[in-house]
């Protein structure tokens, strides 16, 4: 009996940190109405570890660019905190060990929401100990407001928010967890739930959050969820607070609740996110809009079931690629119904619009010649930037191609849109058998000439800001050139953002763009401090003037950075997709590691 027992002992001691390891659904009240959490920080920091930019950081070829900021950020920041606060931000930093939780609760009867901060310290139960020891005696040394209570048998702090603002927020420990709270009752929820979980009805009891966890959360390294219902309750409540009954009505002014209900907001239930790994770095963002029910932005936006998928034209070095298949008849009924159901007057817009540019064609119609005439399929091409410059990382070269039935007269109908900001007449090229279009916009954008140019190609209206990029394009591809649908990776990496069959697909070669901005940043050292020169850097205790002093060299010496090709194999490229279905809209983004960075 006696080996019994002490066996029984044993096995409860040593299961004890699987016992206490509660996760966020396993404490959280019921009327929880958004959670945002790290469930295990310590398995999301050996994730982080392992990611290829946090090799990247530590690659001895990074030493002398990042030991500069590490440096820095030690002793600007960290040795400040210590000297100040009397406490070691690593040694806080270390007691997160399993979950870190921010929720809010429907408060009853109460228009602001309950605020929960939960860090769990799981085997660091002395070092937390210590930590609300030293706060109580740091707290009574420096006379600073508090008052000592005792909820649920368990020591919390309660402490008043400073400035402007009423109320406490309260500070306790029950076992391994540290709990803030902005109310005593939910301070005191929060450690009946923690100590008995069969206490109280808790979020994992929530239908619709016990739903989206099993489709989404579960082994998400984080997540979190919004019950969007609950924020139009309060929204609207809000709305009813402050209307003022004696106020004229006017039927042309939008009212809130109809512009919601035409955006089509009252439609959304809740919404998660989620982050997990699986040979990479995958994000979802799942928008809980029943098909039934979506109408306003969610209808414009939930693609149909098409190829989305790179044309047989687009080449495998471009650096991102986009392509959407919604009709565009669709998306303008759409987008004027909205408009006429948040206000009457949108539809006399639209008739002035359509009415001005007849004053220079008396033939045009809007929904005629461009919106009927336009097809299902928007697609996007960027190639690399042409130079270095700032400028040319920011607008590098772009084809838009939109589809359509009558490409010229889809053409013709933007072109008339354009005369209504253009009076001359668009500067004309013939390239074997097509028109070339192009415009000139001026050099009212930083002083640099901006134009347009525009063609029908095919099946499709293509245009840009580039002309030499529209030339290449009707050049074709180049004899070795590989199609980016043979992209290595890419059949297997789309798949995991719901393929390229759902209507909306994208791609982005990260290890082109970054080759750009590394190269860039090492011949322009001083870059980024000249973009700041000049400017206030803070403001001068003495004189309360603002600080012009740049300090960007304490932190940056782009001089410093390795050449691209000692860490490019930490880049390769990323994908995103969205999928609509009967029950929602969910948008997936996912980074595959390199191979030669695992």
């Amino acid at each position: 009996m006696k080996n019994l027992a002490l066996f029984i002992i044993l096995v409860t001691l040593l299961n004890l940190p699987a016992w206490s390891a509660v996760t966020p659904e396993k404490i959280l009240p019921i009327n929880t109405f958004a959670v945002v959490t790290v469930p295990d920080l310590n398995a999301a920091r050996k994730i982080f570890k392992a990611d290829p930019l946090s090799l990247m950081w530590n690659d001895p070829s990074m030493a002398a660019f990042t030991g500069k900021i590490e440096k820095a950020f030690r002793e600007n920041v960290m040795d400040r905190i210590r000297e100040e606060a009397s406490v070691d931000p690593a040694e806080i930093w270390n007691l997160a060990q399993r979950q870190v939780t921010i929720a809010l609760t429907r408060q009853p009867d109460q228009s602001s929401p309950g605020v929960i901060l939960l860090v769990d310290s799981g085997k660091k139960i002395a070092e937390l100990d210590r930590g609300m020891l030293l706060l109580r005696e740091a707290l009574a040394d420096n006379q600073v407001e508090h008052e000592r209570l005792r909820i649920e048998a368990t020591d919390f702090l309660r402490m008043p928010f400073s400035g402007r603002n009423e109320g406490s927020f309260y500070l306790g420990q029950s076992e391994s967890m540290l709990i803030i709270t902005n109310s005593e009752q939910l301070a005191k929820t929060m450690v009946k739930n923690h100590k008995n979980p069969k206490a109280n009805a808790l979020l994992r009891d929530n239908p619709a959050f016990a739903i989206q966890h099993k489709a989404q959360f579960a082994g998400a390294w984080m997540y979190g969820w919004l019950d969007f219902s609950t924020v139009l309750e309060v929204v609207n409540l809000e709305i009813e607070k402050r209307r003022d009954p004696d106020a004229e009505p006017n039927p042309l002014m939008p009212e809130p609740k109809r512009v919601m209900e035409a955006l089509g907001l009252t439609g959304l239930k809740d919404v998660g996110i989620s982050g997990r790994t699986d040979n990479g770095m995958l994000f979802e963002i799942n928008m809980n809009v029943p098909e039934a029910a979506r109408r306003g932005l969610f209808s414009m936006i939930a693609p149909k079931n098409k190829d989305a998928g790179p044309p047989p034209f687009v080449p495998s070095d471009v650096v991102s690629f986009g392509r959407l298949r919604q009709s565009a008849a669709h998306i303008w009924k759409t987008f004027v119904e909205t408009a006429n159901e948040i206000t009457p007057a949108a539809a006399g817009a639209m008739a002035f619009f359509q009415a001005q540019i007849q004053t220079k064609n008396p033939d045009f119609k809007l929904k005629a010649q461009l919106i009927d005439t336009m097809g299902d399929d928007f697609i996007m091409i960027e190639m690399a930037p042409r130079g270095l410059g700032l400028k040319d990382m920011i607008n590098p070269p772009r084809l838009y191609l939109i589809n359509s039935k009558k490409p010229k007269v889809t053409l013709r109908a933007l072109m008339d849109i354009i005369s209504m900001v253009i009076d001359a007449p668009p500067e004309e090229e013939e390239i074997e058998g097509r028109t070339l279009y192009s415009y000139n916009f001026g050099n009212f954008i930083d002083n640099q000439e901006a134009s347009v140019h525009m063609m029908a190609v095919g099946e499709y209206v293509m245009f840009s800001q580039d002309l030499k990029a529209m030339k290449q394009y009707l050049d074709g591809p180049e004899e070795e050139a590989k199609p980016l649908a043979k992209f290595s990776g890419l059949n297997q990496a789309a798949k995991k953002v719901g393929g390229m069959d759902s209507g909306a697909f994208g791609f982005e070669n990260t290890k082109i763009m970054a080759q750009g901005v590394f190269t860039m940043l090492k011949k322009n050292p001083d870059l980024i401090s000249n973009v700041f020169r000049g400017r206030p850097r803070g403001i001068d205790p003495d004189t309360g003037l603002p600080v012009q002093e740049n300090r960007f060299s304490e932190w940056l010496d782009f001089q410093l950075l390795p050449e691209f090709r000692q860490i490019s194999k930490y880049f390769n490229f990323s994908v995103v997709g969205v999928r609509a279905d009967k029950q929602g809209i969910r948008m997936g983004i996912y980074i595959p590691t390199a191979q030669t960075s695992k």
